[in-house]
């Protein structure tokens, strides 16, 4: 008797091309949906650090008779707000001595780490030693906060507040303001013509 080949023994290569096509688009979303849940992680993760960036400062000014540092919102205003909040003055990662005494930091979260790959990681609030710009237009080396993405935190004096010297601040707060400049690292700024079309806003405490 004469057995009937209708079984086929593999796949045909359109079978082939478009299972390939399948899971191409199922690996394609789901990187996206694991890039999206990393990068709202990490913005849920700024937004803890200013709000305990915000209530160390409130401490601050409470200690100093309503009086807060002075910052322009740039990268030395980082500098000037780790000083403020860790008591370091002289630069060497410790709260500094006064009379004998360690002076307790208002921010004790704050953690040094080694290279802004570890900013997205690990528990407080990260503090790098980096290289800024000063207002001078120079550069120094200081201890800066960093967010997430290893950027620095911005810091702003009020419009309504003023500082030892009485100098007032610009800031859209009344007090001040402490802000990230989000995962692009531009925030709201705009390029020379004036565009922003790709820029994440500021992740910010107004």
């Amino acid at each position: 008797m004469k057995l009937n080949k209708q079984a086929r023994k593999g796949f045909t290569l359109v079978e082939i091309l478009v299972a390939v096509a399948i899971l191409a688009m199922l690996a394609s979303g789901m990187w996206v949906a694991v890039g999206s849940y990393q990068s709202k992680k990490l913005i849920n993760k700024a937004q803890t650090e200013i709000t305990l960036l915000e209530a160390a400062m409130n401490e601050y000014r409470t200690d100093n008779g309503g009086l807060l540092p002075f910052g322009r919102g740039d990268e030395e205003s980082s500098s000037i707000m780790y000083q403020a909040l860790s008591c370091d003055y002289d630069g060497d990662g410790e709260p500094d001595d006064d009379n004998g005494v360690t002076r307790m930091p208002y921010c004790p979260t704050f953690s040094v780490i080694k290279n802004t790959k570890e900013a997205e990681q690990g528990e407080g609030i990260p503090v790098l030693r980096a290289t800024i710009r000063t207002k001078d237009k120079g550069k120094r080396k200081v201890f800066v906060v960093v967010d997430p993405w290893g950027k620095p935190y911005r810091y702003r004096l009020g419009c309504e507040a003023e500082d030892d010297k009485g100098k007032t601040g610009s800031g859209i707060n009344a007090d001040f303001d402490i802000f990230s400049q989000g995962p692009d690292g531009q925030g709201d700024s705009t390029n020379k013509k004036g565009e922003n079309e790709d820029n994440i806003s500021n992740i910010k405490l107004w």
